[in-house]
């Protein structure tokens, strides 16, 4: 239990570096070739974030429980890195980063519901 949960702290202090580092898009636009990479960044970050804190918390024993903290949890996340952004000089929040983050949280989360009901045969409880 120790160890999940201290992945979850390091892959939150992860997360916050990676979104929170003086990179600006069109520093890495050009480099890339696709104007809007960020957004896939953040679908991805977040995807992870849901696995890691659904994994990451398993004191609570019912699927559910996990689920909705890994939500609340996420959104928290979501909400305050894109606040964060806004804040500094180098970085820009927006609301389609936030979109970005709220899908891929959403599509890890129900991605794990689905694996944890084909391996288990139970739905959440």
């Amino acid at each position: 239990m120790k160890r999940e949960l201290a992945i979850l702290i390091i892959w939150m202090l992860v997360l916050w570096g990676l979104l929170l580092a003086p990179i600006g898009e069109d520093d890495v636009s050009g480099s890339v070739g696709f104007k809007h990479w960020d957004k896939i960044a953040h679908f991805g970050l977040f995807g992870v974030t849901g696995f890691v804190s659904t994994f990451g918390i398993s004191f609570f024993r019912a699927l559910r429980s996990r689920i909705l903290f890994a939500m609340i949890l996420g959104l928290l996340l979501a909400v305050c890195t894109e606040g964060a952004q806004s804040l500094i000089g180098f970085r820009n929040g927006s609301p389609y980063d936030l979109v970005a983050d709220i899908a891929g949280l959403s599509a890890a989360l129900l991605l794990y519901v689905l694996l944890h009901r084909r391996w288990t045969g139970r739905a959440l409880g």
